[in-house]
């Protein structure tokens, strides 16, 4: 079944299994909490079905499908309330940094750092480059809800296996995106260079102000074919310099 969060627009697929008239729901997007209609809508057919698992299992996330056609899809994180015994959305991210590396930027616990910064309009699709052959991209936009302005936030991304264990990730500074023409006509280092280019970055990922956005984009090149799902965090934000 499709959902759409009435906050952020954001679409999910809900098995019809866990589909309940009256259910809460909360979008790990914009963290909204809503209900389902009383008279569920009909469910949709689509390649990217959710799985339903037990009470204390997580629900997981969409699976993403090839298709010679550009397919687009929202990730799948959406908390089941209350019936479903607490049972959610788990995720965990490993692997090395991007081409672009910063030393740590404080002491301040991560989940402290980014308590206020949520992502939106989250999608991940495939894409077929003439050089390289597939690209797996996974795009969104970063929104600061802190009070004072943010910069340099960094999201890590990974694809997951059936085991539900990574098999690859990547960091990634946001603020550089790329169009869906260079997407598929570029080669893998024209690809990196521009979604590295330290001018993009600064031009965009600086001085974020209150209620202000950044988009990010991770390309994985040839991901595996046995890709199940995926999965998208913030890993670092940091807090503009005071100019003395």
């Amino acid at each position: 079944m499709e959902i759409n969060c009435p906050q952020c627009g954001s679409t999910f697929n809900l098995p019809a299994t866990a589909a309940r008239p009256g259910a809460k729901l909360r979008c790990s997007v914009c963290k909204t909490v809503f209900s389902l209609p009383d008279k569920a809508p009909e469910d949709k057919k689509d390649d990217a079905q959710g799985h339903y698992s037990p009470p204390h299992e997580p629900l997981q996330m969409a699976k993403p499908v090839r298709s010679k056609k550009i397919l687009l899809y929202s990730l799948l994180a959406l908390f089941v309330l209350g019936g479903a015994a607490g049972g959610g959305l788990w995720w965990y991210m490993q692997g090395k940094a991007g081409s672009i590396s910063t030393a740590p930027s404080s002491a301040i616990p991560l989940a402290q750092k980014v308590e206020r910064l949520t992502m939106r309009n989250v999608r991940q699709y495939y894409v077929t480059n003439e050089k390289i052959g597939a690209i797996s991209v996974i795009e969104g936009k970063v929104v600061n809800g802190f009070p004072t302005p943010k910069e340099l936030i960094e999201v890590e991304a990974a694809l997951y296996g059936q085991d539900r264990n990574p098999m690859v990730s990547k960091r990634q500074f946001a603020g550089a995106s790329l169009s869906l023409f260079q997407l598929q006509v570029l080669g893998e280092k024209d690809l990196e260079a521009f979604i590295n280019n330290k001018l993009e970055v600064l031009a965009n990922n600086t001085n974020i102000p209150s209620g202000g956005e950044v988009p990010f984009m991770v390309l994985f090149y040839n991901p595996p074919s046995t890709v199940a799902e995926f999965g998208v965090k913030i890993v670092d934000v940091r807090d503009p310099e005071v100019k003395k």
